[in-house]
């Protein structure tokens, strides 16, 4: 029972000023005199109550338009983030463009240079098992290239094609073990055979124990294999060990091209004269 007249209670006092707010705006009220005592407690408390309104809808708009503005700039801060991913990637293309025009210009003054044919070709596979085994370059037969032909950068030897397919062609790198180049000591003049060593290092053979060489003497091509022309770097001395009573230095090179990096190489069109070939195989009477 008490619940119920204390709720009564407060309906009847909201009764009593909605009807307060009624008589306080109707006309009569307002041109009379006689109600100004009857009006100035309900007009404050009516200013009061619209105050309050007013207060709370202003901070629920303010909030709104707080809320509206943080989710414009949430989308605006997305889309600027995907166009600097986007011309962060262009800006890598072009990078990349810019670089292979500059090595493929580095691969046409070696060709002036050396004055022979070449073919210019791009690699796209290396030997997952062991990098400084061999590479696949993306020409072939239908380039007219064939084995034995030597591979080239601006910067000196990679090694030479072993096989060939239609567009395809396989080169084993100077470094791997099956390799093999005729060198020469370009300060000495002392010739011998370059070997891979199966990692980033190469071997000098058959250098006599006699020769003058020194670490950082370059070597280069000596161009009697039939596979590369002469004076193409094949690299630069390292190491030097002369044990005793021994014929020939133990010689350790460092390859001139970094074979990780390599990205365009040059074939070169020099392949062995038939003559020269049968004149090799043919046994000494």
């Amino acid at each position: 029972m008490i619940r119920f007249l204390s709720i009564n209670k407060k309906l009847l006092i909201a009764f009593l000023l909605l009807i307060g707010v009624f008589v306080l705006l109707s006309p009569e009220i307002k041109e009379n005199p006689r109600y100004y005592l009857f009006e100035k407690p309900f007009s404050s408390t009516v200013n009061l109550i619209q105050s309050g309104f007013f207060f709370i809808f202003d901070g629920i708009s303010n909030t709104w338009n707080g809320y509206i503005y943080l989710i414009n700039i949430k989308e605006e801060n997305n889309r600027l983030i995907e166009e600097n991913n986007r011309l962060k990637a262009e800006s890598v293309v072009l990078q990349e463009k810019a670089l292979a025009g500059d090595r493929l210009q580095q691969l046409l003054d070696i060709k002036d240079t050396l004055n022979i044919s070449y073919n210019a070709a791009g690699i796209i596979a290396k030997d997952p098992s062991n990098w400084y085994s061999a590479i696949v370059i993306n020409k072939g037969e239908r380039d007219r290239l064939r084995p034995n032909l030597g591979v080239i950068t601006a910067e000196g030897v990679v090694g030479r094609i072993v096989k060939t397919a239609a567009s395809y062609s396989r080169v084993l790198l100077l470094t791997d073990r099956n390799s093999a180049v005729a060198g020469l000591i370009q300060r000495t003049g002392d010739e011998g055979i370059v070997a891979g060593m199966g990692g980033r290092t190469l071997q000098l053979n058959f250098i006599m124990i006699d020769s003058e060489v020194q670490n950082g003497d370059l070597v280069i091509t000596s161009g009697t294999d039939g596979v590369f022309p002469p004076g193409i770097v094949i690299g630069t001395i390292n190491k030097i060990e002369s044990p005793k009573n021994a014929l020939f230095h133990t010689i350790e090179l460092i390859p001139g091209v970094d074979l990780s990096r390599v990205r365009e190489v040059m074939v070169l069109k020099t392949p062995l004269l038939p003559e020269v070939e049968k004149l090799l195989k043919e046994e000494i009477e």
